[in-house]
Parts: structure tokens; sequence; C-alpha cells
């Protein structure tokens, strides 16, 4: 074994040339795994490469005091892999696992667990990752309001737990800087977890408390659907006063104006139309449409 020897400098100049050594090391294997890399690129779906990174703890030891800049430069990283709407969920995958490596170097990066907890249940559909995220930055933020306040929309909206949504909520409305109707929101959505009314207020609040672009795109789209939802159950319900009415179906939607049970036949929201459907007759839409798990009762 080679011992290096610095006669003529003082500890501090010994330590500081073994610290150049090792950041000289670190950088010469970072070119040959990004030359390994780079051969196989055409192997590696679009983001595989952030797959490669090491965890965030073992990164914590290689990058010294730059633990935060290093932080911003993967997540510059993972936003690319965030940007695309129809990415594929290997994409959203190594872009989520490049979101918890920066967390970890700098797990005060609050922006990071909110942009990936939002972008990974509105656009990716992986709730299961959404929470995870959301947790970790509760878990190192505990007085930022916003990320229990997503973690209710996880529980409520994709996983489909009112209960657990209700208790972040009510977490979310005692900390510092929570928005005053959010406390009433949470008890509304207690007693009312079925119901689309306030399913709708509470997708309206999250809008307003989202400053992405994109990710408020998505939650106007799950707006759209909410009001079809409801839209689809006052069809239900005068289709079944008729019924009781006249001992049929009618024939078509436009029976249940005629004969005065609604002033109107509500249209649906995202463009398609609805239509009764025999023999049960449930309201369908042209629109391709999944009843909402939510909203069962």
């Amino acid at each position: 074994m080679i011992r290096l020897s610095f006669p003529h400098m003082t500890a501090r100049a010994v330590l500081t040339c073994q610290l150049l050594l090792l950041l000289l090391s670190l950088a010469l294997c970072m070119v040959w795994s990004m030359q390994h890399v780079e051969g196989q690129r055409q192997a590696i779906p679009k983001g595989g490469e952030l797959s490669y990174l090491p965890r965030g703890e073992y990164l914590k030891l290689a990058v010294l005091g730059y633990r935060n800049i290093v932080a911003d430069f993967i997540w510059l990283k993972a936003v690319q892999n965030f940007a695309g709407r129809k990415q594929s969920r290997a994409s959203y995958l190594a872009a989520y696992h490049a979101a918890d490596i920066a967390t970890d170097l700098n797990p005060d990066f609050v922006h990071a667990y909110k942009a990936s907890g939002t972008i990974l249940s509105v656009w990716a559909n992986m709730p299961n990752e959404s929470v995870a995220i959301l947790k970790k930055g509760v878990q190192n933020n505990p007085t930022v309001w916003e990320l229990p306040f997503f973690l209710g929309y996880d529980y409520y909206y994709d996983l489909h737990d009112p209960q657990t949504a209700a208790k972040y909520f009510q977490d979310a409305a005692r900390l510092p800087g929570a928005p005053g109707w959010l406390g009433k929101l949470a008890a509304k959505m207690t007693v009312q977890a079925g119901d689309p009314d306030a399913a709708l207020e509470f997708l309206q609040r999250l809008y307003q408390a989202t400053a992405d672009e994109r990710t408020r795109e998505g939650l106007l789209e799950r707006m759209k659907e909410v009001e079809a939802e409801r839209r689809i159950r006052l069809l239900e319900s005068a289709v079944k006063q008729y019924r009781d009415r006249y001992g049929a179906l009618p024939k078509e939607l436009n029976d249940l104006a005629s004969k005065g049970l609604l002033a109107t036949i509500p249209e649906d929201p995202r463009g398609g139309q609805f239509v009764i459907r025999h023999p049960d007759g449930a309201i369908v839409s042209t629109m391709p449409h999944q009843r909402l798990r939510v909203y069962e009762n």
C-alpha cells in the first residue's frame, strides 16, 4: 500500500489535499459511469439513467458540503421527466426515485415534495408513490400545511379512504398559515364522504392552493368528472321517480323534462352526451367514463 507523505505541509493543508484527491477519484468514477451509461443509452428508456443514481444516504457521503447544490441538480433532472404529459410508468418511477434522492440530500426541499406529490397523483396515477414522498415531506417539514393537505387529496380521491383523508385535512388545518376554510371542509368531508358537492368543493380548494399550471389543468379535468357524476345522479334520481310514477322506464331522457321531473336535461361537462341505458335505467355517457368509486354509496 502506498502512503502519501506531506512533510512540509500543515495538518489542514494535508486534509485539503486528501479531500481534493477524494473528489478527483469520485469525478473519475462519475466520468467512467457516464461513459458506460452513454454506451448503452439506446437500450435505456427515457429517464432510465435516473434509476442508476445511488441512494441518498450514500450520496450524502460523496458530495460532502454540497448537498443542496447536488439536490437542486438532481431535482432539475427529475423535472425533465415529470414535464411530459404522456410519460411512461418507468419514466415517472425514475423521476420519483430522483425526487426521493433530492429530498434525502435536502430534507427541507418543500417544493420538491409538493410538486412530485401532486404530479404523481394527478398525472401519473401513482398515488402510493405520491403518498410516500408526501409523508416524507410531512416528517421533515411538519409545519407546512400544504403537505398533509395534498395527502388528504390522495386518500380521498385516489385511495378512496375519506376517514384517513379527513385526518390529514384536520392536521393541515391546525398548522400555521392554513386557510380558515380548511377545518370546515375537513368536517364536511367526514360527514359527507360520498357527496359529490363536498368533493367538488375540495377540488376547487386544491386548485386554488396549487401553483403548477399543469397540475391545475389535471385538477380541472377531475372537476369535470365530479360534475359529470353529480349530473348522472340527478338524472338517475329523476329516472327512478319516472319509473315509480309510470311503472316503466322513459324511452329517452327528454321524457323526464316533458313530464316535469326536470326543467332541462343536463349536458355532460366533458363534451359527451348522457343517455339512458335499457333495461336497467342506468345513465351512461357517450364519453368514455367509469363511475368514480369514491362516490359509491
